[in-house]
């Protein structure tokens, strides 16, 4: 995963600023939607990894077109579609201009050149100007890799060019009395109508063993708008690997993993090289798959309220590159607490700083703080007594709430749960609230929180129907609150009813 990615995305909406709100305030745009009409992406099509995503014969759109046919196998379309799918990759090999791998160095080389002396928007407009071939990569009826200047470009496109190359002309034109049309037709009204659902194009997870000799390295390119949007709101300073490995499991980009073997030399040199640029990398997967993953994407805590946030106040985005890391403003108020001094203003007062502000760090740095001045003995934690360590708990509350109603429905059953509350209406999960938080000497946050006791308490362990034990509202509540908090307190949350 090639990890600063995000620091040219900050410097990207940093300096794009004025479109990014332009792009963000019509309806239907998001931050998301930005990056998708601004970024390069590759999309790598492989008629090995279609067949075995794809085609499946028990598809959705496979098993509903052979109903509406009325044919037993569902064989002939699989093989039609195979066929289109392997056209679709000959027709982007013969239209756009091939370069070699040696070429595709020389234009990522030009973008890390851009990133450093900036004017990256123009400099991506001009490097990745039009769509383009990789020709080591490319390898009639089996697989191709293109690189377009955006995501957009690439899906307004594809399902049109897969559409013309399915071969119609092997169903029968003659009208079928007991379908009430031509085959032909039948066919051609469903792929029109229907083709979303026999496929997405999806950012995916990409491992490549590195192309140096001898090597057992593995690389990972892992770039999407979602995590882009997360890793924006990490702190500059923390492990983004860590963050992405979280990323990749919690969004089921771990299970739809493309790896990439030794023997591939072509093709894995590519992909490093992508990789190490941070390019997004698409390729075509059922939209059974591509549809379990979004709600996960959705339901990752981190990043995705930016569209909100940068619309709320938009001198986030000119903040985003030289605000002073969240880790580093914790530590000064920590030394600053000690010393008994004055830190400098911090730089920015957008929601990234109050969501972002880490309790975790205060709890960690400050029983590890000692001096031969101090008269606090040793071993014991400093109690949080000054106003700006108050103001970590106030954005942790203000965090917590934000997040608890969905991360309730998370957890909640989806309405044939026997051993967890099932969501029906979602008002149990909005009445979820945490009302103060504490801190101990020991560091341990609690969390004091009410919920609508009129009628969940019935379930709670001396309501009428507590049984089993494992519905009690309490559990549920105390469990997302320690979720949300995670990243933020490890351990160190405890949440209690009031």
């Amino acid at each position: 995963m090639a990890f600063y990615t995000a620091e040219w995305v900050r410097k990207l909406v940093k300096e794009d600023h004025i479109a990014l709100q332009q792009h963000i305030s019509k309806k239907g745009n998001d931050f998301r939607s930005y990056i998708d009409s601004t970024l390069p992406f590759s999309l790598y099509l492989d008629i090995g990894n279609i067949r075995t995503n794809v085609l499946k014969p028990n598809s959705k759109f496979i098993t509903e077109l052979a109903k509406l046919l009325n044919i037993r196998s569902s064989d002939m379309l699989i093989q039609e579609l195979d066929l289109a799918y392997q056209r679709t990759i000959n027709y982007y090999i013969d239209t756009y201009t091939n370069i070699s791998s040696e070429e595709l160095s020389a234009k990522l080389n030009d973008l890390r050149s851009s990133i450093e002396s900036g004017n990256i928007k123009s400099s991506l407009q001009g490097i990745f100007k039009n769509t383009v071939c990789i020709s080591n990569i490319s390898k009639r009826n089996r697989s191709v890799l293109i690189l377009s200047p955006k995501f957009t470009t690439i899906q307004s496109k594809f399902g049109s060019v897969v559409k013309e190359n399915f071969d119609l002309s092997k169903f029968s034109d003659m009208v079928d009395d007991s379908l009430g049309n031509s085959p032909r037709k039948i066919v051609k009204a469903f792929l029109d109508k229907n083709f979303a659902v026999l496929n997405n194009l999806g950012h995916v997870e990409v491992d490549v063993i590195s192309s140096v000799s001898g090597s057992t390295e593995v690389k990972r390119g892992l770039v999407s708008p979602r995590l882009l949007q997360a890793l924006i709101d990490w702190p500059k300073d923390s492990r983004a690997d860590l963050l992405t490995r979280k990323f990749s499991k919690e969004t089921g980009q771990a299970e739809t993993r493309i790896k990439v073997r030794k023997k591939f030399t072509g093709t894995k040199l590519v992909l490093e090289m992508l990789i190490e640029a941070g390019i997004m990398i698409g390729s075509v997967e059922s939209q059974e798959e591509n549809l379990k993953k979004a709600p996960r994407e959705r339901a990752f805590l981190i990043g995705q309220n930016l569209t909100t946030r940068i619309k709320a106040n938009p001198t986030i985005i000119t903040e985003l590159e030289t605000s002073k890391s969240i880790k580093g403003y914790v530590l000064d108020t920590l030394a600053s607490a000690f010393r008994g001094t004055t830190i400098k203003e911090y730089s920015s007062i957008t929601d990234i700083v109050i969501k972002s502000l880490i309790t975790k760090d205060i709890v960690r740095v400050v029983p590890k703080a000692k001096s031969n001045n101090s008269s606090v003995p040793k071993g014991e934690a400093v109690p949080l007594r000054k106003p700006s360590d108050a103001v970590s708990l106030v954005s942790l509350q203000a965090l917590l709430n934000e997040y608890l109603p969905q991360q309730l429905k998370r957890n909640m059953g989806d309405g044939s749960a026997t051993n967890v509350l099932n969501y029906r209406t979602g008002r149990f999960a909005e009445s979820a609230k945490v009302e103060r938080l504490s801190v101990s000497r020991q560091g341990m946050i609690t969390a004091f929180y009410t919920y609508m006791k009129n009628p969940y308490a019935t379930f709670s362990a001396e309501g009428a129907q507590g049984f089993p034990p494992s519905r009690d509202p309490k559990l549920l509540i105390s469990k997302s609150i320690r979720e949300i908090a995670a990243n933020r307190v490890a351990n160190r949350m405890r949440a209690v009813l009031v």
